[in-house]
């Protein structure tokens, strides 16, 4: 056994198991999801000594002795990791400009401290002085100035927004490197660019499209800005003179709250964008604003075909939390006769749904999720759960799509990921090509409550409970040690963690022995 050092305290890491595992099973307070090197959430930084690591880390990261503990060990004695400090993760940078846009929108010009490399429609990370982090899409290309762009529209209440729409020139802020895929590349080239904004994404997804016509974009480029009054298409005039000097781009404003002049759509964005979705099938599909424009128009693309790997999305977010709408969302799904029959009424689901975990507990990204859940009553749940909504029965009663995976710390690209593996799995199996349509933009309607940055609690009731990780029992039969195998006497204590459903004997746990009483974790 290596003993290491994680702020301050000592722990032992047994030749089997992770960093990750090995301060777990000893009670550490250490942020994680996934365990096999995915979410990034564990990310710890190296003071001292080296690990050895089973999966490569981004060069950046490892450029700054930052690790990923579910994926290394220790190299040797010696080691010493930490949670990073705020500036190991933190750019400095300044305003040098502050122009207003609209009523209670305005542009900010800032200049980092060092060089970055970033695309048009990647997100900032920002902080507030407080702590608080906020993203926020960048509306300029890289080639524009020294500077960088973003649009900030004030939210009432808003802290992080209100804050930065006050900032003036000279004032000093911190940023995270750009991050995220809602830009354009070499490859799209001779593809249709269907742009979807609302608000102030239309900033962000301008300065995308004017990067793709100065690269020489070869197909139409079509923007859709989406707001409720016409005083708040913020970026009118640029876009018509954008439409004026490039003719395979179009500017269409969308206007849904008031009676609208030159040539708006009056309604929704989404609506107006898909009015013809044969248009949308060979596109680049671009979504930025908010998160139920994005949602909606995710859905509606992938009913009619449209790849996940052709739809770049840059959702807002909120300081609070989305609260699910699963089960409302499951309430409004119609049956789908076609697609049981397809499924021979469930013999042909049971199938597809074998085949389909087989390869998820072979996978190293996905099988994490499901250590010591049998594939068997997973098969089962998920078979459950889909039988209910194809045939329109409302005979579900296990956890809606949030509660199921509360715990998860899954990406965009990771349910991506998961989907692209089950459309694998239904064209080997030959299923009809627009059934598959149909299914994945079914498991579309859940991304929103499944994808998030950070674990959260169950809700109960319509609230959110507590995220427990770990408590220390005295169970009052005997029982056996997950780690090492040993028996935990009845009374005597161990303890439990919940998120991978294991139970450490006081030994494997660093538990005090002379402890008799019981606390939560």
């Amino acid at each position: 056994m290596i003993q290491f050092d994680y702020e301050g305290r000592c722990y032992g890491c047994n030749d089997t198991e992770t960093l990750l595992d090995a301060l777990l099973r000893q009670g550490a307070d250490v942020p994680h999801s996934c365990g096999r090197g995915s979410c990034h959430t564990c990310l710890l930084h190296v003071d001292h000594g080296e690990v050895s690591a089973t999966r490569a880390l981004d060069p950046a990261l490892a450029a700054r002795r930052l690790v990923l503990p579910c994926v290394s060990r220790p190299a040797g004695p010696g080691l010493r990791i930490r949670r990073p400090r705020p500036d190991e993760l933190w750019i400095e940078a300044e305003v040098v400009a502050r122009r207003k846009l609209g009523e209670g929108l305005f542009a900010l010009d800032i200049a980092p401290s060092r060089s970055l490399d970033y695309l048009a429609g990647q997100t900032l990370r920002v902080e507030h002085p407080d702590g608080l982090v906020r993203p926020y899409s960048i509306a300029s290309r890289a080639t524009d100035d020294y500077f960088l762009t973003i649009h900030v529209r004030r939210i009432d209440g808003g802290c992080v927004s209100g804050w930065l729409c006050g900032l003036q020139p000279g004032q000093r802020l911190r940023l995270q490197s750009p991050s995220g895929d809602c830009v354009y590349s070499e490859q799209m080239r001779e593809r249709p660019l269907q742009m979807l904004a609302t608000g102030s994404g239309a900033g962000a997804l301008a300065a995308v499209a004017r990067e793709a016509l100065e690269q020489g974009h070869v197909a139409g480029v079509t923007l859709y800005h989406g707001v409720r009054k016409r005083a708040d298409l913020y970026l009118h005039h640029a876009l018509r003179e954008l439409e004026r000097s490039y003719p395979s781009f179009s500017y269409r404003p969308c206007v849904s709250g008031e009676p609208v002049v030159d040539a708006a759509f009056r309604g929704r964005v989404v609506e107006a964008a898909f009015a013809d979705a044969s248009v949308m099938r060979d596109a680049e599909l671009f979504l930025c604003g908010l998160p139920l424009m994005v949602e909606e128009a995710r859905y509606r693309a992938r009913l009619v075909g449209v790849p996940a790997d052709r739809i770049h999305a840059d959702p807002f977010e909120f300081a609070e939390p989305r609260t699910p709408r699963d089960a409302e969302k499951m309430q409004a799904i119609q049956a789908d006769p076609e697609m049981w029959a397809a499924l021979e009424h469930g013999p042909g689901l049971t199938r597809l749904l074998h085949a389909f975990y087989r390869r998820v507990y072979q996978d190293d990204r996905l099988a994490p999720f499901f250590q010591q859940i049998p594939l068997e009553r997973v098969a089962t749940k998920q078979y459950e759960f889909l039988a209910s909504l194809f045939t329109g029965t409302g005979e579900y009663f296990g956890l809606n799509p949030y509660n199921a995976h509360h715990w998860m710390v899954i990406s965009d690209e990771l349910f991506d990921y998961r989907e692209t593996l089950f459309e694998q799995v239904l064209r080997d199996h030959a299923f009809p090509p627009h059934l598959i349509d149909r299914w994945l933009a079914l498991h579309e309607l859940f991304r929103a409550e499944i994808v998030k940055s950070r674990a959260r609690g169950l809700i109960t009731h319509g609230v959110e409970q507590p995220l427990r990780s770990h408590s220390l029992e005295c169970l009052d039969i005997d029982a056996v040690c997950d780690a090492c195998g040993a028996e935990i006497r009845a009374g005597e204590p161990s303890r439990y963690v919940f998120r991978i459903g294991a139970l450490h004997c006081m030994d494997c746990a660093g538990i005090d022995k002379d402890l008799r009483g019981v606390a939560n974790g």
